[in-house]
């Protein structure tokens, strides 16, 4: 049931209605890319969505493969892909059932690792450092306990206790993201690390 709502909000909204969609692509990504902090090479974008930071990063020569549940989504990125004349590799499935036969220099997570149900974040963890190269890394942004309380939302300390073991964690900025309807704020943490 839960793939399935996934894909009726790409059905039936459009994505300037959809609260987790931007149209611009996360601005401490594009600074790491730019400061050079990032370096070109393999990216999984994981939750990849309508493929706006997938193309930022194809656009930027990255090799990208996004994966998403939502089968709408995947379409839709593909068709956005084409419009921009960038390649991208999309499939459909569930990350935490990811078998891809690659390794990636970079993991990018907007918002999917807020969903993973507690009891599955180690497995998570232990996911993506498998599918990094060694000194790889994870650039992750999830909700942040400044918003109103939620359970999703993680803490600086959450995040350094799942990751910490597996990743060293270079910084945890915050962010915020402008959600329908307009000067609605969801406050996120942008968090940068290394795999060790």
């Amino acid at each position: 049931m839960a793939h399935k709502s996934w894909d009726d909000v790409y059905k039936f909204y459009s994505l300037g209605e959809i609260p987790w969609h931007s149209g611009q692509p996360d601005r401490f990504l594009v600074r790491l890319v730019r400061q050079g902090k990032i370096k070109k090479g393999a990216a999984l974008d994981l939750c990849s969505g309508d493929g706006t930071n997938s193309i930022y990063l194809a656009s930027r020569g990255f090799k990208v493969t996004g994966v998403d549940i939502s089968e709408t989504a995947v379409r839709i990125a593909r068709e956005r892909c084409a419009r921009r004349k960038v390649s991208c590799e999309y499939f459909v499935g569930d990350v935490l059932d990811l078998r891809t036969g690659k390794k990636f220099d970079l993991v990018f997570d907007r918002g999917c690792f807020q969903h993973i149900p507690k009891v599955a974040k180690p497995a998570y963890v232990s996911l993506v450092s498998s599918l990094l190269k060694k000194g790889g890394h994870l650039y992750l942004l999830c909700f942040s306990d400044k918003n109103p309380p939620f359970a999703k939302n993680l803490t600086k300390e959450d995040i350094r206790a799942y990751f910490s073991p597996s990743f060293r964690i270079i910084f945890i900025k915050d962010s915020i993201h402008g959600e329908p309807p307009a000067g609605t704020k969801r406050y996120l943490y942008a968090s940068f690390m290394q795999k060790r």
